[in-house]
């Protein structure tokens, strides 16, 4: 519904490419580029790419923002606002990025480089830093940023972090990668599905380490996890209901 107050289902971080698909007043309805997801924003919030800059923009090497938040200055407006953990633009040159009708002038930290060890690749010890990064922010309900994320918005920035475009929901990404039969045979970057009584998939998270997950519920937290589901040590009960495990294709 195209409304103030309609229910967020998810968030656009800054640098995110979508096409407009209908117009109504002063709302947009959208389709994100790189997971095909809809839903409304704002007129407000439009920035117009021109129609030849667009495969460019889409097949650019990307930027990627690992720490919580990164400043960013409007060179028009001199205004300077914070960008969240996981969005991603074109590399700026010269600390000069420009988006449609608007440039940006930024100071990118230090590339990490992250070394893998003998039970790890570099991929899964990359996925476990930046999870990490996420660690007590807040749950929220289609957020997607350190000030509250949900649980599919999480492991979907997790797998954006190693170049991996997985879909925005936990029942759609359960449709992706090959299951993993035993719980003993997981590895550090499945993914973990939990139903609800009525068998539907209502939860996701990640595989972080033997026995463990990490995931967003009521906060980004590490828990138990073995064959039942997920155990909270904290009130002694299990809180989600394990339907299956998958391995993502890195």
């Amino acid at each position: 519904m195209a409304a103030e107050s309609a229910e967020m289902v998810s968030q656009l971080l800054f640098g995110d490419a979508y096409q407009v698909l209908e117009e109504s007043g002063q709302w947009l309805k959208i389709v994100t580029c790189d997971c095909h997801y809809e839903g409304w924003i704002s007129r407000k919030a439009f920035n117009q790419l021109h129609d030849d800059d667009v495969p460019d923009y889409l097949k650019a090497g990307k930027y990627m923002v690992r720490d919580w938040l990164l400043f960013i200055r409007e060179i028009e407006t001199d205004i300077t606002f914070p960008v969240f953990c996981g969005s991603s633009f074109p590399c700026p040159e010269n600390n000069v990025l420009i988006l449609g009708n608007a440039a940006f002038t930024m100071q990118l930290p230090e590339n990490r480089i992250f070394e893998g060890n003998e039970k790890m690749s570099s991929q899964q010890v990359a996925m476990l830093r930046f999870a990490s990064t996420y660690l007590n922010a807040p749950y929220l309900w289609g957020g997607r940023t350190p000030a509250g994320i949900d649980c599919s918005a999480f492991t979907q920035l997790i797998f954006k972090s190693i170049g991996l475009s997985i879909p925005r929901n936990a029942s759609q990404q359960m449709q992706h990668g090959d299951p993993v039969d035993f719980i003993t045979e997981t590895q550090v970057g499945d993914l973990a599905f939990f139903q609800n009584e009525e068998g539907e998939i209502v939860h996701v998270g990640m595989i972080c380490g033997k026995d463990k997950i990490i995931h967003s519920s009521g906060k980004v937290r590490i828990d138990k996890l073995d064959e039942t589901g997920i155990f909270d040590a904290a009130t002694g009960q299990y809180t989600h209901v394990l339907r299956l495990i998958k391995r993502m294709r890195i």
